[in-house]
């Protein structure tokens, strides 16, 4: 049997960090390429409609990614500090926790949405008949028949990586992009079902994923995940811990999509091709979130072990490390915008008007990378820990505090660029606030 330690601490930091990381950042690399995969596929109807069906959709599609965060990064540090603590049994019996207690969330939000479908589509921003009809089908397959097999399939990668075993986790998600990819090349441009083909590509690839974790978790013998519901034993103290720890991220998504329902509202009154090109910039703004993810949530076992076992000086030297690591890529992404703005826009679509404002939306929008990319790691830094009130504090004073007034102030006074502008500028106040949180924690540590 292999021991904790040995996975957690028998390795130097700059080893640990690409043992931990490297499978979780090209897991997270394939998940982009498929979600890029379906904007550049569906982009290449030249049907501005469509592309905004997909952009229209994110903030409900991620809201099973909001349910797996909550109830995976809180069990995710839970287990990996009791690990650290030599607790098995009680990382045993957070993992069947989390992975029903999610499944009981996202049945909640196929529920709400099947009831109120018209109704959200119209306040997210489907003011067209032809935006309506892509977004409701986008939706219908992507959350109300794959809603449960997306979710377990994030869950089940969490806990997977909670135990150390990052590399089954990441091959697993890697399954499910790479079906994606092959199955969108079919539906959308073959079979011509556009926004709605991509959508039933990712329905069949995450139900793939899903089986594929679920394997690898009954073939591990030594396994702490446990998924048999007669095992699940509700403990108000461990269901505490770990909701409380992953009510941060929830919050990210929970307030990121908000704004972003926010933006598209303001957004859908410039017309269906500033949605569209709002809409690729996002996708390929997901590049610098996507390897910011890959990168802090492949880590967080790994400095949740290290706080549960009071190892500082080797947590403190993984996390110095990994933001050099995150400020030269965060450098890298800008660099490389705004060289080649044009060139990325054009990927994905050919329509003048729409490459035309994507191009002057990207170079913008991409200077969120840095406060964006440093954020996430202060997050997972602070959850790890289980400080999960300085980690709920930075999403707020980001989103909440900043985000929103800034999208209402800036539409109002220059317009759509102006929606463009205020995350960068929420991430900059954001860096700062998480800084000053991060040096406080890092000096009681010292005591």
């Amino acid at each position: 049997m292999t021991q904790p330690k040995d996975v957690f601490q028998g390795l130097s930091a700059p080893r640990a960090i690409a043992k931990f990381a490297i499978p979780t950042i090209l897991s997270q690399l394939v998940t982009l390429l498929y979600n890029l995969a379906d904007t550049f596929f569906v982009g290449h109807t030249n049907d501005p409609a469509q592309v905004a069906a997909l952009t229209l959709s994110f903030p409900l599609f991620m809201s099973l990614t909001m349910v797996g965060n909550l109830f995976g990064i809180g069990a995710n540090s839970f287990m990996s500090r009791s690990l650290g603590q030599g607790e098995r049994g009680r990382a045993s019996q957070a993992s069947t926790f989390a992975f029903y207690g999610a499944m009981a969330a996202v049945l909640v939000l196929i529920a709400v949405l099947a009831a109120f479908m018209t109704p959200i589509l119209t306040v997210i921003g489907a003011v067209t008949p032809e935006a309506f009809r892509a977004t409701k089908d986008y939706l219908t397959w992507t959350v109300l028949f794959g809603g449960i097999p997306t979710a377990a399939a994030l869950m089940l990668g969490h806990l997977i990586r909670a135990e150390g075993n990052t590399k089954q986790a990441s091959i697993g998600m890697a399954l499910g992009g790479f079906l994606n990819i092959g199955l969108d090349a079919i539906f959308v441009p073959v079979l011509g079902l556009g926004a709605k083909g991509a959508a039933i590509a990712t329905f069949l690839s995450n139900i793939a994923a899903f089986l594929y974790l679920f394997v690898v978790i009954r073939r591990k013998k030594d396994s702490i995940i446990v998924l048999n519901p007669t095992k699940l034993r509700f403990d108000p103290w461990i269901a505490r811990q770990v909701i409380l720890v992953g009510i941060p991220s929830a919050a990210i998504i929970i307030l990121g999509s908000s704004a972003n329902i926010v933006l598209t509202h303001f957004m859908s009154e410039y017309g269906d091709v500033s949605i569209a090109a709002f809409g690729i910039v996002q996708k390929i703004g997901t590049i610098a979130i996507q390897i910011t993810i890959g990168l802090t949530q492949g880590i967080m076992p790994l400095l949740g072990y290290c706080y549960g076992s009071k190892d500082y000086v080797r947590m403190k030297e993984i996390s110095k490390l990994s933001f050099i690591i995150l400020g030269c890529y965060a450098a890298l992404c800008i660099l490389v915008v705004e060289v080649f703005a044009g060139t990325l826009i054009t990927i994905f679509i050919q329509d003048p008007d729409t490459v035309e404002k994507g191009i002057r939306f990207l170079r913008v929008w991409f200077l969120c990378a840095p406060g964006m990319c440093f954020t996430n790691l202060y997050s997972s830094i602070f959850q790890a820990m289980g400080k999960w009130l300085h980690s709920l504090m930075l999403s707020v004073i980001r989103q909440a505090l900043f985000l929103f007034p800034l999208l209402i102030i800036l539409n109002a006074v220059i317009g759509e660029f102006g929606l463009v502008c205020a995350q960068p500028i929420a991430d900059i106040v954001s860096l700062i606030v998480g800084t000053c949180f991060y040096i406080s924690l890092s000096k009681k540590l010292d005591t």
